[in-house]
């Protein structure tokens, strides 16, 4: 077995998105509003979301709710229980990624932690709060920014799926590697706002696990994620939601609004770049 825990894959990927006509330019935003509001007597909105049918018109309408888990196969040495233990543990952290609205909204990671065993909790919490944002081990976890937003309804979208296979690392040693390709909508709003939107996080990596000596698992995540529309702000460990009616902040994002943020396989080169999508 490893003698220390592999720290995972960056998470500093961020897409941000460009709103077709009206972001990039606030004032341009106010003065359209203006005219929006003198002309139909309306204001301009910027809630995009449909608090009755949040998914309503995407793509995500047709995914499932949650992280579903395989029915295991043996793998080599690996008896089908034990494979079907480590998609389950697998399962078990990514719904206290993605899905615990304490962690998501509050900053919590108390049931992340649980989930680690002795030796990669020890590493979580030893890298916790590094002063280099790249190694912070809460890159792991998916944090909003606090007070940026706050969720609408009590449904997040799932597509995807992991698979198993037997592997090898660069010292010889054997594992069971749990792969992790999903793509997740959290449709969201500035708190007490109708302002909204859909953050679509692209979710790439594996779960590794490697046998303890005494019938249990080290288990080492990694894996990193592409999320739109967010400001692109690299030294954070968070995600701050861009919404409609602001200008970005942090990096400004590359490239034509081309890239479909719904397509797993738009955002898996676009590993610490800065992008353009089209509407989520």
């Amino acid at each position: 077995m490893p003698l220390t825990p592999v720290p995972p894959a960056p998470r500093v990927v961020l897409i941000a998105a460009l709103a077709a006509a009206l972001t990039g330019c606030a004032p341009a935003e106010r003065l359209l509003d203006d005219v929006v509001r003198d002309v139909t007597g309306y204001p301009l909105s910027f809630d995009e979301v449909d608090r009755d049918d949040p998914f309503g018109g995407t793509e995500a309408q047709d995914y499932g709710e949650g992280f579903a888990v395989p029915e295991a196969a043996g793998l080599g040495d690996y008896p089908a229980g034990r494979v079907q233990l480590a998609y389950d543990i697998t399962g078990d952290l990514l719904e206290a990624v993605y899905l615990d609205e304490e962690a998501v909204f509050g900053g919590e990671d108390g049931r992340f932690r649980q989930l680690l065993d002795r030796r990669s909790r020890e590493w979580y919490d030893e890298h916790a709060g590094h002063e280099d944002p790249l190694m912070d081990s809460r890159n792991l976890l998916f944090h909003l920014t606090p007070g940026t937003a706050e969720p609408i309804g009590d449904v997040v979208k799932v597509d995807g799926g992991m698979r198993a296979e037997v592997a090898e690392d660069e010292n010889g040693w054997r594992y069971l590697a749990v792969h992790t390709e999903y793509t997740i909508v959290h449709p969201v709003a500035r708190p007490g706002e109708r302002v909204s939107v859909r953050l679509v996080t692209s979710h790439y990596g594996q779960v590794s696990f490697y046998g303890d000596g005494e019938g249990g698992w080290e288990v080492l995540p990694a894996w990193w994620r592409a999320v739109g529309p967010v400001h692109c702000l690299d030294d954070q460990v968070t995600f701050t939601p861009a919404y409609a009616d602001e200008m970005p902040e942090g990096e400004r994002p590359r490239g034509l609004i081309e890239d479909d943020p719904y397509d797993l396989d738009a955002g898996r080169g676009m590993e610490g770049d800065c992008g353009a999508i089209r509407g989520t």
